[in-house]
């Protein structure tokens, strides 16, 4: 396997990953055991009226772990881009030696 082909695989596995970890849903368990959907980490799917109801301390949880995930996943996705971009801009001929 060359250097080349090594960068497209780590780079897509980073990208894929990365969008993982964005797209994911997250949740915070309320003290009764009952779970408070917080959206994923674009805030998509986030109720912040159903979250108030129950406390409005979960609105500023929920933001605060959608930020979190926001940390994660864009250097995450960033690694990853850099690596496919970089392995497709490199030249063929420099990894055939």
């Amino acid at each position: 396997m060359s250097v080349r082909t090594f960068a497209v695989v780590v780079g897509l596995a980073f990208l894929l990953g990365g969008g993982a970890i964005l797209f994911v849903m997250l949740a915070v368990e309320a003290p009764s055991g009952s779970l408070i959907p917080c959206g994923n980490g674009l805030g998509l799917g986030f109720d912040e009226n159903a979250a108030a109801a129950v406390s409005p301390a979960y609105v500023d949880i929920c933001a605060d772990l959608r930020q979190r995930r926001l940390l994660w996943a864009l250097p995450v996705i960033g690694v990853g881009a850099l690596l496919l971009i970089g392995s497709l801009v490199a030249s063929r001929n420099a990894t055939r030696r």
